[in-house]
């Protein structure tokens, strides 16, 4: 299992010269071509990550509060929206013997919601196993 994404990128590089690159080339250019790409794609991806953190980053050191309780608010209000949903409503449509129409929450709203909600509880799990860099902080919206 390639957790890094570095062995994606490196068989993507290989793929790349093997296709493109003329077949007179010598097994050595093709690996230093292989070589170069690799350094490019790999520095294209970190500066993606720095960029993705900066904003993170930014974005939890300013002095807004519930922009740092907007991942919370969205698990409560998802769990809100799922109670009201599959649990609420068909409860107050049995009581009162009327039929429910069909209520469905959008696929949509599952994948956002999962999302965020498995970053959220990652970032917690870690930050309660006694993590605190700037990844946590990010999740978490606490600081050290």
């Amino acid at each position: 299992m390639d957790i890094t994404g570095l062995g994606s990128i490196a068989s993507f590089a290989k793929s790349v010269v093997e296709r493109i690159f003329p077949p007179k080339m010598t097994a050595a250019e093709k690996a230093q071509a292989t070589l170069q790409l690799q350094e490019l794609m790999e520095a294209r991806e970190n500066k993606v990550i720095d960029a993705q953190r900066a904003v993170i980053v930014a974005e939890m050191e300013q002095g807004d509060a519930f922009t740092k309780r907007a991942r919370p608010t969205v698990v409560y209000a998802g769990l809100a929206f799922i109670f009201l949903v599959h649990v609420a409503f068909p409860i107050i449509a049995y009581i009162q013997k009327t039929q429910l129409p069909e209520l469905t929450l959008p696929e949509e709203f599952w994948w956002a919601w999962t999302g965020v909600c498995g970053i959220w509880v990652i970032g917690r799990s870690a930050e309660k196993r006694g993590a605190r860099d700037k990844i946590v902080q990010a999740i978490t919206g606490v600081k050290k």
